[in-house]
């Protein structure tokens, strides 16, 4: 459980202990031992705060795969 006086730092420490990492906009959040509690956790996120890039990282593949988040439009033809 963090305590109030935790740096940024030893909260992503912490939060990259297991092989799936959960981040929100690059900032790490939380961690699971399977990719289907990850991925669970991240939709949870993007769900609750659709602006946000919330991404799962596997650590050990050094892999990451994107949920939500919005994107930039696209820019039309000056054509």
């Amino acid at each position: 459980m963090p305590n109030d006086q935790d740096s940024p730092r030893q909260l992503a420490k912490r939060a990259q202990l297991a092989r799936y990492v959960v981040s929100a906009d690059h900032q790490p959040k939380s961690s699971f031992d399977s990719r289907e509690a990850a991925e669970n956790e991240a939709r949870r996120i993007s769900e609750a705060f659709p602006i946000l890039a919330v991404r799962v990282s596997d650590t050990e593949q050094s892999t990451a795969t994107r949920s939500g988040g919005t994107q930039a439009p696209e820019e039309a033809d000056a054509t």
